[in-house]
């Protein structure tokens, strides 16, 4: 099942139309309004109009973690705060703040319509939410899950309350971070239940990294079918990328985010498939905070084969393999 055929199934030319376009408004943008990138490329004698083509990013500097964790969030906000839709703070992997324009956050809901419909969720799906509803990546699913007719079940973070609410309603799937899930799993068990015996069928983990190795380990505590999903304070969303039934790799969202994989050890940008390195991100439609080649700190590599599912968005993996 596909959220949004036309741009998961699309051919790589018109991808390359539309993050051309982006590209070059979302530079712009950011060396206009962002002081953080206004001084940023200042300081590296580049001007927002040097981008002509995609492959001009790499004239560009990288913009690492230790600046985006470390850099105050009024610093990379492009436009006064009555033009900010919502605030929220990421707490993990470190407390971060971010902000979203309605319209950052009509594109976040979008990716999540696109990543809950690859897992199988539909207008029958009985959803619960595991988490703090504050957490603007919860909220976008729940917006995802009510725009695709699925029954969405903010779960909280009290598990006696969870487990009453499993108890009382047939939920087929749990969206959480791993913690939490894992969490959930010893509270039902310090009850005397069991989560596998429940009906949930599939849960999607919010995860700080790609490769995780607790997928292995919640299917077999909850005898369900994991999705990891990559859960980012630095870029504040949820949908950078996603699995689909065919579990082999993730789909990267490239008409909303622009990728390089970057040598370990230096800033040579890796173009053959199948080779290592780490993944770096250009935002393409946020409006509130855009990031240019912020580095992910994560290993990835990109799979040269079509994927089984039929998207043609480029799909990725890790030394694990499945992600």
């Amino acid at each position: 099942m596909y959220a949004n055929p036309p741009r998961e199934q699309i051919a790589l030319e018109q991808l390359r139309e539309i993050q051309s376009e982006r590209l070059k408004k979302t530079v712009a943008w950011a060396g206009e309004k962002s002081p953080f990138y206004r001084k940023k490329f200042r300081a590296c004698g580049i001007e927002k109009g040097d981008i002509k083509s995609l492959a001009d990013i790499s004239r560009f500097p990288f913009t690492t973690l230790e600046e985006l964790r470390q850099t105050p969030a009024a610093d990379f906000l492009t436009l006064p705060y009555s033009g900010v839709a919502r605030i929220s703070l990421w707490e993990h992997p470190q407390h971060m703040i971010r902000m979203y324009t309605r319209n950052d956050i009509a594109v976040h809901v979008e990716m999540m319509a696109r990543v809950l419909t690859a897992a199988g969720i539909h207008g029958g799906s009985i959803v619960g939410i595991l988490g703090d509803m504050a957490d603007s990546g919860l909220m976008d699913t729940q917006y995802a899950l009510e725009i695709l007719g699925a029954t969405a079940i903010p779960l909280s973070t009290e598990y006696e309350r969870v487990i009453r609410l499993m108890d009382d309603i047939g939920i087929d799937t749990i969206i959480g971070s791993s913690r939490r899930v894992l969490r959930l799993v010893v509270q039902a068990q310090a009850a005397g239940k069991d989560i596998a015996e429940y009906p949930a069928g599939k849960i999607l983990c919010l995860s700080e990294t790609l490769n995780t190795p607790l997928k292995t380990h919640i299917e077999k505590r909850t005898n369900t079918q994991v999705y990891n999903l990559f859960s980012t304070a630095e870029f504040g969303c949820l949908g950078m990328l996603y699995s689909c039934d065919a579990h082999a790799g993730q789909h990267f969202q490239e008409d909303y985010f622009y990728p390089e994989i970057v040598a370990f050890g230096s800033d040579e940008v890796i173009t053959e498939a199948g080779r290592m390195g780490e993944l770096v991100v250009t935002t393409l439609s946020a409006e509130a905070m855009p990031i240019i080649r912020g580095r992910t700190g994560q290993t990835i590599r990109r799979e040269p084969s079509p994927c089984a599912c039929g998207r043609t968005l480029l799909r990725l993996t890790t030394p694990l393999g499945i992600i």
